[in-house]
């Protein structure tokens, strides 16, 4: 973004720096925060733009929402769906066993992950989740092979 396009944005628009899938480095400017009370006021003679907040929102109680722009996300929950095995549901914040860990994943395991989560204040747009899995070392004996055995 060159210093033109900086000038027409005032101190309330929000940058985000985004990285593409071949890791460069893009600039999102987003449009400036506004309570969404303000947002459903604006444009009310608009039927059209009215429908469309109505089906977005579904049946928001307006008096309940609150006067700032920021939105709060509660995660309430991390349940990991692995095919054959019965869900596990994790509460969050996590209670670790006795070893210190959440849980584990047997390595090579097909798994997925379901947040429940709740949005308050305002609309969210583009939660982001980061999963790192590390291993904590390969038990046993392995002799020298020619063909490869398994990826460590």
């Amino acid at each position: 973004m060159d210093d033109k396009e900086k000038e027409k944005h005032d101190g309330t628009d929000v940058e985000e720096e985004e990285e593409d899938e071949e890791g460069n480095k893009r600039t999102v400017v987003l449009g400036p925060q506004v309570p969404l009370k303000e947002q459903l006021e604006l444009d009310k003679d608009d039927e059209s733009l009215r429908r469309w907040k109505e089906q977005l929102l579904g049946q928001v109680d307006t008096e309940q929402l609150g006067e700032t722009a920021e939105p709060e996300v509660k995660v309430l929950n991390l349940t990991i769906l692995s095919p054959g095995r019965p869900d596990l549901v994790l509460p969050i914040p996590f209670k670790a066993d006795e070893k210190g860990y959440a849980f584990a994943l047997k390595d090579g395991s097909a798994y997925s992950f379901r947040f429940s989560f709740i949005v308050s204040n305002n609309i969210v747009s583009g939660l982001k989740y980061t999963n790192t899995v590390w291993k904590t070392g390969v038990r046993g004996t392995f002799t020298p092979h020619i063909r490869l055995v398994r990826d460590y």
